[in-house]
């Protein structure tokens, strides 16, 4: 499943990349407002879906993140970047499973004899998780408008490697599991807007699939998600060399 995932990522990118020579084409006579490096910071809110969810049917459990990221501008069109993001947030259970689960990772309906464990309803993940990453951007709002136009609509294939580390708790319990890595497949969608030369403002949302284990070290039953995703503010400063 995740081949097939990383497949078609592969495949949109090379799909809007064919795009970038006619982004030059329509540049070549204007000025290079966005061409050059750029840099900046990124904040917002962050949730997990696992086994256990971040929002369930009665819970919403907020989480934060932060990350810097840089990149460079070829044209209005294309660009690439670099990312680093760090955040965490509360994962509980979905009203669906009533399991027991052991401290040795084991699920069963009921408590078994001689072994500790607590219920779904009764515990929590919290997750710290940092992502390792690379994107193109692609505003797709420059094929329809003039190249001075500070408006941006911007859609960015992500490839990136994700590290997890969660804790279970409840009442009197806690249990931290062993660090985890994963391959993370997605990408990010942002409307943004040029607020001076220099200085951009961006409006994002994203989502990121993991490959491997259940980052929520829950047994994997029925619910197959196991991704991550996020939404907030990018302020980014561009190097830019405007004639």
């Amino acid at each position: 499943m995740m081949k097939k995932k990383a497949f078609t990522l592969l495949l949109l990118m090379a799909f809007m990349a064919a795009g970038v020579q006619t982004a030059f084409a329509q540049n070549s006579d204007s000025r290079d407002y966005n061409r050059g490096w750029y840099a900046g910071l990124s904040g917002g809110t962050s949730f997990g879906q696992a086994t256990f969810r971040s929002i369930t049917e009665s819970k919403t459990h907020r989480g934060a993140q932060f990350g810097v990221f840089g990149g460079y501008q070829l044209s209005r069109l294309f660009s690439v970047e670099a990312l680093v993001t760090m955040g965490g947030q509360k994962q509980t259970s979905l009203d669906c499973c009533p399991y027991w689960l052991s401290t040795d990772g084991e699920r069963s309906f009921a408590p078994v004899l001689d072994r500790q464990g607590r219920y779904y309803r009764d515990l929590e993940a919290k997750t710290r998780w940092m992502r390792l990453g690379l994107q193109a951007n692609f505003d797709v709002l420059s094929l329809i408008t003039k190249s001075t136009c500070k408006w941006s609509v911007t859609l960015s294939p992500q490839v990136s490697a994700v590290t997890t580390r969660t804790k279970h708790l409840a009442t009197d319990y806690e249990q931290e599991f062993d660090r985890q890595w994963h391959l993370g497949l997605g990408g990010q969608a942002a409307v943004g807007y040029r607020v001076a030369k220099n200085i951009g403002l961006q409006l994002y949302g994203g989502i990121t699939c993991l490959t491997g284990s259940r980052f929520d070290n829950i047994p994997e039953h029925c619910h197959k998600s196991n991704l991550l995703w996020e939404g907030g503010l990018k302020l980014s400063y561009h190097f830019t060399n405007t004639k």
